[in-house]
C-alpha cells in the first residue's frame, strides 16, 4: 500500500515519502485520514523555529474515519467519522494535576513529535479521539483543532457582550477569532491587516478593517477593552499596548518562532494596568469546537482552499500564498 506523506526530514528539508502502514496497538485506532489543514505552527517547523522531533510527518489540524480500532478500543468502530486532539498529556505532572492539561510538562504532539495527518493513515491513541455526527463534513472537520485553540484564547481573554476589540491578522486564525468575538457579544470587531485580499474578506463577514500600512488609520485605533496579535509581526505587540484602554487585556494568540525577541514599552503595560495574556493549545474546548463547527455559525467557505498533497510545498516555499490550504486526501 502507498502512503505517500508529507515528511519534515529537517529544517528546510521536505519530501513526500512513502512510510510503513502504522501499527496500532491495544488503545490505539488507525485513523483513514481524509483532510488535514496547514497550519502557521507547521511553517515554524519547516524554518526549524518550532521544536520538533525530525524526522516527522507533519500536520496536526486533521479528521478521518477510523479504519481499525484496537483489542481495547470501544469507544469508536471503524467507519465512525472522527476528530484528532493531537496533543498527548502525561497526566502526571504539575500542570495536569493542577488543571491545566495544555500546559503539561511531558506533551507530545501528532505532526510534532509523532507522525502525524500529512499521510493517508495515522496511528491516534483513542485517548485523542473525538467522535463526530454523521453529518459533518470531513475537510470542514479538520479545522476542529485551530477553533479549539481560538475557543480557548476567547474564553482566556473574557469577552463580555458590549466588548471592543481589535485584532491584529486578518490570516485564518484572525479571521476565526473575529467571527466567534463576535459571537460572545462584542460590540464593535476590527481586524487590522496590510492586504486588501484579507481585509475584503472580514468586511464581507461584516467586520470593519483597518489597512496597518496607513499610518491615519492606525492613529484612529483607541480606547479598545481588549486587542489580540494574530499576526506575531513588526510592531504589532507593542501597537496592542498603545491602543488599548487602561485596564484591558491584551490576548498573545500569534506562534512567535522560538526565541523571537520584540520590542515594548514596559511602562505602559505597568501604567495602565493592562493583563498581558498568553494562551497556548487547549485543554477542553474540542467538544463545544464541534457542535460549533457543525452548527453552521461559523463561516469558512471564503477562507479555505481544498488542496492535494503535493500542492504543500508550494506554501512552505512562499510560491503560493493561501489564508487557509486543507489538504483533501482521495
Amino acid at each position: 500500500m502507498d502512503l505517500n506523506s508529507f515528511v519534515v526530514k529537517a529544517p528546510q528539508n521536505i519530501a513526500i515519502e512513502n512510510i510503513p502502514l502504522p501499527e496500532i496497538g491495544d488503545r490505539d485506532v488507525l485513523v483513514r485520514v481524509a483532510a488535514c489543514g496547514i497550519c502557521g505552527t507547521d511553517r515554524h517547523i519547516y524554518h526549524g523555529h518550532y521544536p520538533a522531533n525530525y524526522p516527522v510527518v507533519i500536520g496536526h489540524e486533521f479528521s478521518g474515519r477510523v479504519e481499525r480500532a484496537g483489542r481495547e478500543v470501544r469507544e469508536v468502530t471503524p467507519g465512525d467519522k472522527v476528530s484528532i486532539d493531537p496533543n498527548i498529556l502525561c497526566g502526571t505532572c504539575s500542570s495536569c494535576r493542577e488543571g491545566h492539561p495544555n500546559l503539561c510538562r511531558n506533551m507530545v504532539a501528532l505532526g510534532v513529535d509523532l507522525n502525524g495527518g500529512l499521510s493517508p493513515y495515522c496511528r491516534v491513541p483513542v485517548s485523542q479521539i473525538y467522535k463526530l455526527p454523521p453529518e459533518a463534513d470531513l475537510a470542514d472537520a479538520s479545522l476542529v483543532e485551530p477553533l479549539s485553540c481560538v475557543l480557548h484564547g476567547v474564553d482566556l481573554l473574557g469577552v463580555k457582550a458590549g466588548t471592543r476589540v481589535v485584532i491584529f491578522g486578518g490570516g485564518f486564525i484572525g479571521q476565526l477569532m473575529a467571527q466567534i468575538i463576535r459571537l460572545q457579544g462584542a460590540a464593535r470587531v476590527v481586524l487590522v491587516d496590510p492586504n486588501e485580499d484579507k481585509r475584503a474578506i472580514a468586511r464581507s463577514l461584516g467586520f470593519d478593517t483597518i489597512n496597518s500600512r496607513d499610518l491615519r488609520q492606525l492613529e484612529s485605533l483607541a480606547e479598545f477593552d481588549a486587542s489580540v496579535d494574530c499576526a506575531g509581526a513588526g510592531k504589532v505587540l507593542q501597537q496592542c499596548i498603545e491602543i488599548t484602554r487602561p485596564g484591558g487585556k491584551i490576548l498573545m494568540f500569534a506562534a512567535y518562532g522560538q526565541g523571537q525577541e520584540v520590542a515594548v514599552t514596559p511602562y505602559d503595560i505597568f501604567r495602565k494596568q493592562l493583563q498581558l495574556i498568553g494562551s497556548f493549545t487547549y485543554p477542553d474546548t474540542q467538544s463545544r469546537a464541534i457542535r460549533l463547527l457543525t452548527s453552521g455559525k461559523i463561516v469558512l467557505d471564503p477562507l479555505v482552499t481544498r488542496i492535494r498533497l503535493d500542492e504543500v510545498v508550494s506554501l512552505f516555499t512562499g510560491e503560493r500564498k493561501l489564508i487557509k490550504g486543507v489538504v483533501v486526501f482521495p
